[in-house]
């Protein structure tokens, strides 16, 4: 009975470290989704993103109060993708963390209506050239993450963008979590916000 329970006991460990050593795997970066520089410093543009997981997507997003009600049938404004390396979506869902080095890239597109069969309503038309990357690095800024625009799609590589701009103060205080509009993003909110909540204070 004894040799029984060592055995089965040996099993179920191994299992774990078999389990750990995948999770460990998955959560691995695999080296096109891992930020590469250049030697001063300037973020080389990320490649392959199209193929990484979409956590969100809107379109007329604004943080500014509109002055005039949108016309009817008005266009709504660009829409916006977001994209998430995949070993960092697996992270973030299985820890209810955003790990160090995970990048979200925007990309832009223009609202269109003008295929067929389409009568109302509107859909992403023609990509509008560049992108902007937002980058979970210690050290980079003092949220811990940096901004970086490629204003066209033959800028190669991106410096910071100040710490001073507002982007910055304002991921740090309107972001759901961890300097990330996560609450824009389905793909990850019902996790991230999720654990939020868990830790908030419960009333007596």
């Amino acid at each position: 009975m004894k040799r029984i329970t060592i055995t089965m006991f040996a099993v179920a460990a191994a299992a774990a470290s078999a389990l750990a050593l995948q999770a460990g795997n998955q959560d691995r970066p695999p080296a096109d989704e891992v930020a590469r520089f250049t030697p001063e410093g300037r973020l080389i543009r990320p490649k392959g993103f199209e193929e990484w997981v979409m956590v969100g997507a809107s379109t007329g997003l604004s943080y500014a109060q509109p002055q005039t009600p949108p016309a009817a049938g008005a266009a709504p404004g660009m829409f916006h993708n977001i994209y998430l390396q995949r070993w960092a979506y697996r992270h973030a869902m299985r820890t209810g963390a955003i790990p160090e080095g995970a990048m979200f890239v925007m990309t832009f597109y223009a609202p269109s209506r003008k295929s067929n069969p389409a009568r109302s309503g509107f859909y992403e038309g023609d990509r509008i050239e560049g992108l902007e990357v937002h980058l979970k690095r210690a050290g980079v800024d003092s949220t811990g993450w940096g901004f970086y625009g490629f204003n066209s799609d033959t800028t190669s590589s991106s410096a910071k963008l100040p710490g001073a701009l507002a982007c910055y103060s304002c991921h740090k205080t309107e972001a759901a979590f961890d300097n990330a509009f996560v609450q824009f993003y389905p793909a990850l909110r019902g996790r991230l916000l999720a654990k939020v909540d868990s830790q908030l204070p419960r009333a007596p």
